[in-house]
Formats: C-alpha cells, structure tokens, sequence
C-alpha cells in the first residue's frame, strides 16, 4: 500500500563501490518510518560508479530485488578521469507477447538493444525470413520498440541490424499454445485481453488472474473451446502501479504473462511558491509548499526538499525519484535507465515508451507457481526494534566460554535503559532492541552463574553484510562538460574554506613567552621503530574519538593511504610501497605488537593515544615485514580499564545508530555582513517537511553570492501511500 512501516527501527545503509566493496555502512534509527542520515565521502576515495543500499534486517528474508538501490556517479581527486569504456558491442533481446511466439498466430514481439554499458542504444533494423524482407523495425532513444510477427511452422526468423554487421536469430515458435496481448489505451476505462490457441490445442478452459504488489485485483474463468476469447477489466479494480496479468490452465500452471501499467493519476499534487521571483545574492528566500490530491483536497505528506545551483549542479529530468522508484523501479528486474522519463510530461512519447517498458523488462519478485506451492519460507532474520549487542563470557582463569552466566545492559541516553541476557552453553549472548547512537558510552558487566562480577566479555561488533547481487552499471566514463565545471569549482570552494577557515589555520605569531609544564605522552609504551612518516594525535580531538573503528581514524586523513570497508571486513592501500608477495595488506601493529588486520575491531579508538604510518623508504626498518608500509597505533597508559576485557566494562567502540547532523545553512543579517564568500553548490535540504491539516507548509533559508538559476526538487508521500514530486526555479540577480 506504499504507507510508512512501522515494523523496523533499524535501517541499514550501504556505499559500494564497483567491485562490490562496502565503503560506508550506517545504522538509521527510525522510530516512525522516516529517518535522515549522511555518508561522509573521504579524499582517498576513487572516481567511479558507486551503489546506495538500504534495507532492514526483515527485509533480508526475502531476496535482494526487495532492497532499495540508487546508483551514484562519484568523481574523486585520485584519478579526475576515467578510460573511456567500449561501447561498440550490441547486445538486443527479443520478448513476444505473452512470452511464446506460436505458429499461425499474429504475435507483438518487442525489443531491447544496450551496449557494455548497461545503457539503451538506439537501433533500427529489418526482419528476414531466409533473404525476404517482412518487416522493419526501429526504437525509441532507449532502445526499446515493437514489431508484428505471423510466424509460420518450418520458417526461421532474424533480425538484421542497420549500420552494423549483425544478425540475430528470434526466439524459436511452437505448433501448439496460446498467445495473450493486452491491450491498455490511456483513453479507455479497461484494460482488454485477447487470448488464441493454436488448432491443435487440447486447452479448453483458461484462468485469467491480475495482481498488483500482492494483491489480487481480478480472476476470470473463461471458455477457449473456440480457440478465442475476449476479456476486460476495470482498471479501477487496479491500484496505480505495474498489474501482472497471469493466463493459467485448469491446473494452475501460468501459460502467459503480461505486465501493464496502471495510471490513476492519483499521486500528491505538490506546489511550491517562492515569496520572490528574482532575489538578490544572500537574500532571505521563504518557501510556502502546499500537498493536495487530484480533487484538490488538501493533504498531509511527508516531504524533502532540495535546492541548488543550476550552473553548478547537473538538472537531470528523467532520473529516480521516489514515484518511478515505487511504481516501476521496485517491480522490475535489473536496471531502469532514466525511470523518471516514464512520468515527466514534457516527453510525449512516455505512455508509449513504458508500455515498451513492460513488455521488455521482467518480473522481479514472487511467482504465481511460487505462490499456489504454498511453501512459504520461514523467516530466518529477525524483525528489530532497535540494535543487537552480541559476544562470549569467558572464564577468567581458563578463558574457556562461561556457561549460565548473565551480562547486563546500561545506557542512559537517548533514554536509561537496562536489559539482560543468559549466555548459552557455548557462553554466546544476545540482547536485543536496544537503542543507543554512535556518541552514547554502553556499559556492559559480566556475571558468573554464581554471581561473580569479574568476568571477561568479548563483543561481536562484525556486522555482515547481505551478498550483492544487484548489477552496478558503468554508466560514465569521462566528465562532461558539466561535470569538469562542478569539479573545477568544487576545488574552489575548497580552497575558499580553507582560507577563511581559522580554526584550522596557521598564523605567524608575534614572538611569546609560554610558562608551564610539559604534557607527557600518555603512552609509555615501545616506540622502536620512530616516528614514522606520517603520525596523527588521537586523544584529546573528540571528532577521532568519537570514530567507531581504528580504520576509520585513518580513512582520509593520510595521503596516499586508502581505506576502505565495515565491521571486520576492511581494506587497506598504502601507495608507493611495492609488495614483494602477492598480498597488498600493509603491516598492523598495536603498541608495536604485529597483529591482523581482522582484529583491530577489538581494539576501542577511546583507547587510542595515537597512530603513524610508514610509507615509502621509511619501511626500510621492517625489512619484508614492511613491503607494503605499515601502520602502528599506540595506546594510552596501561593503568587504565581495557574495555575489551574488563567484566564491568564501558564499552564506547560499539556502533550504535547514527546521529543525524543538521544541514549547514548560514543566516545573513544586514547589521553583521560576512566576509566569507558563499559559494555553496546545495543551498539548502530539508529531509522532513510535513504539511499540516491544510497541506500547508513553509521553509526559509539564504542565497549565496552567486547570480545564477537555482532550481528546487521536493518530492515526498502521503500518510496515504501516494507519492508525488514537483520542481521550481528562481533567479539571483546582483543589483
């Protein structure tokens, strides 16, 4: 019914890269079915095509089709380009109707051409039946189109491509079945079937069913004994949105399968009005929004706003928004180029182009066959209300798993909390549905079944990630034109930051005079192999202490050092070393003791003092050891509690939800001007807006410096289910 879930509390969001490698992970608290979040993308990472997951953990009992993916174009400062790919290989695929071509029986076969990309490619072409030219064909810009086809017993049937040597067989024809076309004109109240059998058909009854999303919207018992039959169905017994129209036999096998798209034109009508129609840099810009439906009533939606610089930002009509991702994106198999094309106005051709849509692009979720089976899988993850902390109770004497014993929960923020759990016969707890943020200290204490409080207790921060199967197309290759502009003045913005960023500065001072006591290094530990190249202070900065892995204390922040992963599983490159064996993993150490990469996680960044990192010649003192660098972190003074062990324990390194940071807008006042130039690319994001029982809602923000088009993109659902998205502009115009 597309209305929020109130299920889950934990969303899962993931960054890949084109190799499959999780970049980002974070964990979104939603409490009502809305959460923001962010992904903060660090300097190291490499231009290319990159994939947004999301999902939640009852999600995964079902296959990855279910979970939401957006794939990104990210250019980084590594590498600004990028090999151009092939794209001269062709791939086209054939669909008859109803899925079978049948002897005697005129059929709509459509067609889909992409290139190595992933992407459409427009063709034409003409059908051959031995050297005889029967018809001709030609797609849309997307490379998708129709052609008739009477195909007759003991004849093949190929296509030959215009302008590039190429022919191509079509799908072989059978002497005996049934062919289903549908018929959905936008003018007509019904959707029309037509089914045919070949003569020698033996069907004398068919079972027409209809379904969206689960739904059942129509059955039909119908007689074939004359080898035709007619039907129609209303298409308001049809929600909005892709209907799959199943013809079975009397035994309920599917015999045919057609997808048809259903367009009530009952999405959420969203107006937004500036209070000017030209404003002046740093002006003051009020937004007055208003939902309503198609009878113009009006409506309560949740809505997200986004406004940016045209000449700065790429304006992208035909892309993803939340209406192509629910109706379409959602239902289909594989990847939708350009699903916004399919609800834009401006393209006359879209009711066309998505009936081509539907013909080409399968089926994604359950089958009918799969649904009369009855076998229902059982769920195997669990439905979360909020986080899992996980681990063993160990002996301390023998370090051998403590069984019966108990391990109790602490937090107090966002709310107190205490919660706790009997560890089973291999001493394994669980607790589950808690609800703490990445800033939050937990404490956890271990108990023996004979109450004993000092116990050690490991936790089991690995997270593991569902299989990506989901295709990542490589749909870029070099920047356009735009592109290098957004780039170019990326760069700029940057440097201006860094200019007038004096808190981060370095300033030439007047000579003084200092009067105190030296600080001495927490750590008292070894430092035999010095300073290394590069070595950062961890303690004392909260933005470090506040990271959730040492990894991440690195990520970004070293050149030539690129880090990347989640939980256990992390990469890491240090460039300009060269490995003399086949692995690229740096050398690890803490406190100077070599250890592996997997267990860093066991080591809290709250414990860190610092960290160095060896690169280049300096390796030289860890001899092969060092031969693809090395990174060392050293902890603070041994008196302190390790809370990896201790069995009263605060345990900060634990991942919890991610605080939400509010997106930065500056407010300019006449009698206080700043001299910082403002040349922000997004001006504003609002993620939650909420009409009020009027449909009514407002936002205000400020211009930057610039006299420019900026352009606005709202999009957002009702409490109702029904998705809606508008656009707007205005101008900045310096007096």
């Amino acid at each position: 019914f597309h209305e929020v879930s109130l299920l889950s509390r934990t969303i899962y969001v993931e960054l890949i890269n084109d190799q499959g490698n999780i970049i980002n992970l974070i964990k979104v608290f939603s409490p009502d079915g809305l959460a923001a979040g962010q992904l903060q993308l660090p300097d190291s990472l490499s231009s290319g095509n990159y994939l947004l997951r999301a999902y939640t953990n009852w999600m995964r009992n079902s296959d990855e089709e279910y979970f939401f993916h957006k794939q990104l174009k990210i250019w980084g400062d590594s590498n600004s380009t990028l090999a151009e790919s092939e794209s001269g290989n062709l791939d086209i695929q054939f669909f008859p109707e109803g899925g079978n071509l049948v002897n005697g029986i005129l059929s709509k076969v459509a067609f889909k051409a992409i290139g190595e990309n992933g992407l459409g490619i427009p063709v034409k072409g003409k059908i051959l039946v031995e050297s005889q030219v029967i018809t001709e064909f030609e797609s849309n810009q997307l490379g998708m189109g129709i052609f008739p086809l009477l195909p007759e017993k003991g004849k093949r049937y190929k296509a030959l491509i215009e302008g590039r040597e190429l022919e191509l067989p079509l799908p072989d024809s059978f002497d005996s079945g049934i062919v289903m076309s549908v018929t959905n004109s936008p003018k007509s109240p019904d959707i029309l079937i037509k089914i045919q059998s070949s003569e020698n058909s033996t069907i004398q009854t068919i079972q027409l069913l209809a379904q969206t999303r689960g739904l059942v919207c129509a059955t039909i018992l119908a007689d074939l004994s004359k080898k035709v039959v007619f039907a129609r169905i209303p298409k308001k017994e049809f929600p909005s949105g892709i209907a799959q129209i199943i013809a079975l036999d009397e035994n309920g096998i599917p015999l045919a399968e057609r997808l048809v798209f259903i367009d009530h034109q009952d999405q959420i009508f969203i107006s937004v009005s500036p209070d000017k129609s030209v404003y002046s840099p740093r002006d003051s810009v009020r937004l007055d929004i208003e939902a309503k439906n198609k009878d113009g009533k009006p409506v309560v939606a949740n809505l997200s706003l986004s406004v940016f610089d045209s000449e700065q930002v790429l304006v992208d009509e035909n892309k993803e928004n939340i209406q192509s991702n629910l109706l379409i994106s959602s239902e289909l198999k594989g990847h939708i180029e350009s699903p916004g094309y399919y609800f834009n106005p401006k393209n006359q051709d879209r009711v066309e182009a998505l009936d081509f849509l539907m013909l080409t692009q399968g089926w994604r979720k359950f089958t009918v066959k799969e649904a009369l089976s009855g076998n229902i899988p059982t769920p195997v993850y669990r439905v979360e209300k909020g986080l899992t902390i996980s681990g063993v109770l160990l002996d301390q004497k023998n370090n051998q798993p403590e069984v019966g014993g108990s391990v109790s929960y602490l937090s107090l923020f966002p709310i107190p909390d205490s919660k706790i759990a009997i560890t089973n016969s291999k001493g394994e707890f669980e607790i589950h549905d808690l609800v703490f943020f990445d800033s939050t200290k937990v404490v956890l204490q271990g108990k023996t079944e004979k109450g004993r409080t000092s116990v050690p207790l490991v936790t089991d921060s690995a997270f593991q990630s569902p299989r990506l199967s989901h295709p990542i197309v490589s749909d870029f290759s070099i920047p356009s034109v735009l592109e290098e502009n957004f780039l170019i003045k990326s760069k700029e913005r940057r440097n201006i930051e860094k200019a007038y960023d004096f808190e981060n500065s370095d300033f030439a001072l007047e000579g003084v005079e200092v009067q105190g006591k030296r600080i001495v290094e927490q750590y008292s530990g070894p430092r035999i192999y010095g300073n290394g190249t590069t070595m950062v202070k961890v303690a004392g900065n909260t933005t470090l202490e506040n990271l959730q892995h040492p990894l991440d204390l690195v990520k970004g922040r070293v050149a030539g050092v690129q880090v990347t992963g989640s939980g256990q599983n992390w990469t890491v490159l240090i460039q300009g070393v060269g490995s003399i064996n086949s692995s690229i993993e740096p050398l690890i150490m803490v406190d100077d003791i070599p250890i592996r990469l997997e267990s860093l996680h066991t080591f809290p960044v709250q414990e860190i003092e610092s960290f160095t990192v060896w690169k280049g010649p300096d390796t030289a003192i860890f001899g092969a050891r060092g031969a693809n660098g090395a990174i060392g972190f050293y902890t603070k003074k041994k008196n302190e509690n390790s809370s990896k062990t201790t069995g009263n324990a605060d345990f900060p390194g634990l991942s919890g939800y991610q605080l939400e940071r509010e997106f930065y807008s500056p407010e300019y006042l006449p009698q206080d001007p700043s001299s910082n130039p403002d040349r922000r690319a997004t001006l504003f994001w609002a993620p939650y807006i909420q009409t009020d029982s009027l449909g009514k809602a407002s936002v205000l923000f400020y211009n930057h410096d610039l006299e420019t088009v900026i352009q606005g993109e709202i999009e957002g659902i009702s409490i109702h289910g029904n998705p809606g998205t508008a656009r707007f502009h205005y101008r900045i115009v310096k007096e």
